[in-house]
C-alpha cells in the first residue's frame, strides 16, 4: 500500500480536491457485513482502505490489518484487507494520481 500517497481523492460532484470535506464511507466485508464511518477526505485511513481495495483488483495478495474505531470510539472494527469487498462513499469520490491533478 505504499503508493496510496500518490492518489488524490476528488469529490466526483465538483471535480476539485477538497481535503477538509467529510466523507461517509460504508465498508463492505465478506459475509454481507457493513459498517459506516465518517472521515475527512484527506484521512490516511480512507487512502489505506482505497489502496487495499485497489491492490485486490490488481491481483496483489498482501493482507493488511485494519483497526478502525467505531461507535464514537467505544468499539473497534478489526478486519484484514482480504475481507474487504467494497467501499461506498458519499459524496461519490474519484481517484486520480497527484501528478494528473497538478498538470491541470
Amino acid at each position: 500500500m505504499s503508493d496510496n500517497k500518490e492518489l488524490d481523492i476528488i469529490d466526483a460532484a465538483s471535480s476539485v480536491s477538497d481535503s477538509n470535506k467529510e466523507v461517509l464511507v460504508e465498508i463492505l466485508l465478506n459475509g454481507g457485513f457493513r459498517y459506516q464511518i465518517k472521515v475527512k477526505s484527506d484521512n490516511p485511513l480512507l487512502r489505506s482502505l482505497i489502496a487495499a481495495f485497489l491492490a485486490r483488483t490488481q491481483g496483489k495478495q498482501d493482507s493488511y490489518l485494519f483497526q478502525i474505531p467505531i461507535d464514537e470510539n467505544k468499539s473497534s472494527l478489526c478486519f484484514t484487507s482480504d475481507h474487504l469487498v467494497g467501499l461506498v462513499t458519499q459524496p461519490p469520490i474519484l481517484l486520480r494520481r497527484k501528478q494528473e491533478v497538478e498538470t491541470e
